[in-house]
């Protein structure tokens, strides 16, 4: 993940509207559910059965589409607001963190492997083409997992009472895996919320980013020569009882430091997330030197565009 490609390090999307500024894509998502359960309620029966997720149209008639479509379409009110609501808490975050391109990535992927998971159980304990499935549970259920590993002591309100994520986490995955287990599976899709759970562990562990995984199939890396900006320094005057030499005057050139084309940003990743964890005062000299090259570029980006 390059650093262009983070919030704080973006110039801001121009413009004043509901999908400028943080998390665009977010914004988006929520916007595209809203709208399209304004269009179930209108259009009824045939909307939900072109695009709601059916095991017999995926595997026998070949209706791939339903694997994302269905993670856009809500049983009723309370359905969607939950589900956006849970986005947006740890959506925007994840947006900000991983970038707009590869969050999107993220969650098409999520939406199509909980739905397919969901859709595999299904066919398997009950022949399937018996139920359908819609919501987008399984997708934000892998981002919530996500953003747990990263972050499983922020606090959020469970009724009234604030719960700490991991222990959230926990359980929202027990209900799931108890419910799934037993012999009712009711309305509720839970090998969706379980599919999306472990996407989103794999995601992390396995850093299943879109752009580290387009480098697989690019060319060898190139050298990338990283060095500081340089700055003004007044000459060095000797003082008062202290010998001088026109050597002991010059500035000592800072070391140059060499990463290859490709490792750029995730050493980049790391550093950040170093600066996240222990702060600035926790990084070497290597790294801040790297730190201000990222910075440099990202301010000869924005004078590009002005």
């Amino acid at each position: 993940m390059g650093i262009y490609d983070r919030e704080y390090y973006r110039d801001k999307t121009r413009g004043s509207g509901w999908l400028s500024g943080v998390a665009p894509a977010c914004k988006a998502i929520i916007l595209i559910n809203i709208v399209v359960f304004i269009a179930q309620k209108f259009l009824g029966a045939p909307f939900d059965d072109a695009f709601a997720a059916n095991s017999d149209d995926i595997f026998h008639r070949f209706r791939v589409w339903e694997l994302l479509t269905a993670t856009f379409l809500h049983a009723n009110p309370w359905h969607i607001v939950m589900n956006m609501l849970f986005l947006w808490m740890v959506g925007r975050e994840m947006e900000s963190f991983y970038g707009t391109r590869d969050f999107v990535a993220l969650y098409i992927s999520a939406a199509i492997i909980s739905t397919l998971t969901w859709a595999v159980v299904d066919g398997y304990r009950n022949g399937g083409g018996m139920s359908t499935m819609v919501g987008a549970s399984g997708a934000v259920m892998a981002i919530v997992v996500l953003y747990t590993l990263y972050y499983p002591r922020r606090e959020v309100l469970l009724v009234i009472f604030p719960v700490e994520m991991w222990l959230l986490l926990v359980i929202f995955l027990g209900m799931d895996l108890l419910n799934f287990l037993g012999e009712s599976q009711g309305h509720v899709a839970y090998a969706s919320h379980l599919g999306g759970a472990a996407y989103g562990y794999l995601f992390k562990v396995g850093d299943l980013r879109l752009s580290r995984l387009e480098k697989v199939f690019k060319r060898p890396p190139r050298l990338r020569v990283v060095s500081p900006e340089p700055r003004e320094s007044s000459p060095t005057r000797p003082t008062v009882g202290a010998t001088w030499s026109p050597s002991s005057a010059a500035t000592r050139p800072t070391p140059t430091v060499v990463i290859p084309e490709e490792q750029f940003d995730e050493k980049l990743d790391e550093i950040l997330v170093k600066i996240a964890r222990d702060g600035r005062g926790a990084l070497s000299e290597e790294e801040n030197r790297i730190l201000d090259e990222a910075s440099r570029r990202a301010r000869i980006r924005r004078s590009e565009r002005i």
